[in-house]
């Protein structure tokens, strides 16, 4: 499929009651080339927004790998969630695609009103966008709070630097 394709499969279930479940699809009618319209201008939209106007006919497929996580985010916001639900979607990404998907995923959070529920391992994107973070370490709770008080619990230091407890307490005491 296309780019633009991506976006209007996206939008499936507007166009499907807008052709009368197929029918008014067939003979044009009035109703189904106005909602054809619209979710063609809709996904424009994001097209533009996620850099990618330029490419709507070209094979998806075809896409960097950066382009199509975008394009992947693009198409969860044509069905026009409350929760946008994302599950490491920095994987394999560089630190310049990485602050490129934080400042995505913050004008959706801000403009849209769209909350976000994100599993990441990337943490410069987790520190960036996240109001509220919770961390599990092999699926345990171990911290819950803002992103600053979990990015200074010795817990998470633990976790990650793979120090116990006490050498996380004393490196945070150091200062370094």
């Amino acid at each position: 499929m296309t780019v633009l394709e991506n976006l209007l499969v996206a939008q499936h279930n507007a166009l499907m009651l807008a052709s009368g479940l197929t029918f008014l699809g067939l003979i044009g009618a009035p109703s189904w080339r106005a909602a054809e319209k619209r979710a063609i201008d809709h996904a424009s939209l994001w097209l533009d927004r996620i850099g990618l106007l330029a490419r709507a006919d070209d094979a998806a497929g075809n896409l960097a790998y950066g382009d199509q996580r975008r394009l992947e985010i693009a198409r969860a916001m044509c069905t026009e969630p409350a929760l946008l639900c994302l599950d490491e979607p920095a994987a394999g990404l560089n630190a310049r695609e990485s602050a490129a998907l934080s400042e995505l995923l913050l004008s959706i959070r801000d403009e849209h009103g769209v909350s976000i529920l994100l599993i990441e391992h990337d943490m410069s994107v987790v520190m960036e966008i996240s109001d509220h973070v919770v961390v599990m370490d092999y699926g345990v709770k171990i911290a819950e709070g803002s992103p600053h008080e979990v990015r200074d619990d010795p817990k998470v230091i633990a976790a990650y630097l793979g120090a116990d407890e006490e050498e996380a307490i004393a490196v945070m005491e150091s200062g370094t």
